[in-house]
């Protein structure tokens, strides 16, 4: 019986692949990974997935968030640009707050 388990979860563990990036590729995937809320590996690893077609397996909440993202570039898409700190006074007006600025 335990050698039937130790062959299931020989089977199931993940494989190991080494990579090699230079300096301004690894910068570039570190950028990438913290604005999307995640480690370069992972994304890494979802980059990876993607390019060969295949469903990444996320990190638990990375469908939700990136979803999100989604959602937040199609509602972007076509709008004039839009000045923050001009929206969070008139934010705070609104709530009869003092203005930023």
């Amino acid at each position: 019986m335990l050698r039937n388990a130790a062959f299931v979860y020989t089977r199931l563990m993940t494989k190991p692949v080494t990579i090699r990036l230079d300096p301004p590729d690894y910068e570039r995937l570190e950028d990438e990974a913290r604005g999307l809320g995640m480690r370069p590996g992972t994304l890494a690893r979802v980059l990876l997935h993607a390019s060969l077609g295949t469903q990444p397996a996320a990190p638990p909440g990375a469908d939700l968030r990136l979803a999100a993202l989604d959602r937040l570039i199609a509602l972007a898409k076509g709008r004039p640009p839009a000045d923050a700190v001009q929206l969070v006074n008139e934010a705070r007006e609104d709530l009869g707050g003092k203005s930023a600025g």
